[in-house]
């Protein structure tokens, strides 16, 4: 059972990748619809495919599933939130047909599709595990409900053509999702690691410096992305960006964190060898960060830093959780 969970988290893990090569490639709005893409569950490969109309025709229905989302935001106090993408006409551009993107984004769909029937499976055979029943059900559940949720946020990121706090909530969700699978997968683990409780609150603290540090990363990417849209790559600026300057200073503390950690690890001879993995992703994300700043944010290494970023966040919960405080 335990392999069938970290089985999952690799597809988990494999949605996060196919999510970044579609925003590689600026495939995000390849399909204008979902779940299906151009109302089909195996895409057009030619313009020919289409009807003449069709910008116009996915256009009025992202005005529909635009409202209906902002009526959504409204249930839960966030109007601002809905006035705006009410207001915004830009978000009702449709993109031009390009197979490619579509294509992209439909294998996108597909291992998302899959890592959601992994989870699935995950819930129905925790019934079935008499070690720890309850806390497995409950979890799996858990992820279930997450899962549905966030693929229904996904629909919403593509009906606001990918506002960017709509795409960062989609970000967090994600990484949410890799720390509950790994919940699920320390409970069925006997192997725990012997700690002290300072220790453990100190690796708690770095999950959460560490999520607030995607969370601005996602920001910074979507204002770039945004600029890009009516600039030249060669003219970009990010010093003018007060989200790029908080997210290059807070990086900062985050490699304090983990330098902090290799030390700890190193003089106390615990051998813990996920730290030193953390602390070597966390060093190629200064790596990646430094070639995005200065060489015009190469597509490839955007998307390697996005992909480490969540894979260091995945190592350091992972840590956190197989801890074991001796009594």
């Amino acid at each position: 059972m335990v392999r069938l969970h970290w089985i999952t988290l690799i597809f988990i893990f494999l949605v996060v990748v196919a999510g970044s090569v579609v925003r590689m490639t600026g495939s995000g709005m390849g399909c204008p619809d979902w779940p299906k893409c151009f109302d089909q569950y195996i895409p057009p490969t030619s313009i020919d495919q289409l009807p003449l109309n069709y910008q116009d025709h996915y256009s009025s229905l992202r005005e529909k599933k635009i409202g209906r989302f902002a009526d959504f935001l409204t249930t839960f106090g966030l109007d601002d939130k809905a006035k705006l993408l009410v207001n915004d006409k830009t978000l009702l551009n449709e993109q031009e047909f390009n197979v490619l993107n579509t294509w992209f984004e439909y294998v996108n769909r597909l291992i998302g599709a899959i890592a959601g029937l992994f989870i699935f499976i995950g819930f129905v055979i925790s019934w079935f595990n008499k070690s720890h029943r309850l806390k497995n059900v409950t979890l799996t559940f858990g992820l279930v409900v997450l899962t549905t949720f966030q693929a229904w946020w996904g629909a919403m990121v593509v009906a606001t053509n990918i506002v960017p706090w709509v795409l960062t909530v989609h970000m967090v969700i994600a990484a949410l999702m890799i720390a509950l699978q790994l919940k699920i997968i320390s409970i069925n683990r006997k192997n725990r690691i012997p700690s002290t409780h300072l220790f453990k609150w100190i690796c708690a603290l770095g999950i959460v410096l560490f999520l607030i540090q995607i969370i601005f990363g996602t920001q910074v990417r979507q204002l770039v992305d945004h600029w890009l849209m009516y600039n030249q790559r060669a003219d970009l600026e990010f010093s003018e960006y007060i989200y790029f300057v908080i997210h290059r200073s807070y990086a900062i503390l985050i490699v304090l964190f983990g330098l902090g950690l290799g030390l700890y690890n190193y003089l106390k001879k615990l051998h813990i060898r996920s730290i030193y993995i953390f602390l070597a992703l966390l060093i190629s994300e200064v790596v990646f960060g430094k070639v995005l700043a200065d060489f015009n944010i190469p597509h490839l290494f955007q998307s390697l830093h996005l992909v480490f970023a969540l894979v260091a966040f995945g190592v350091l919960v992972n840590l956190f959780l197989n801890l074991k405080v001796s009594k």
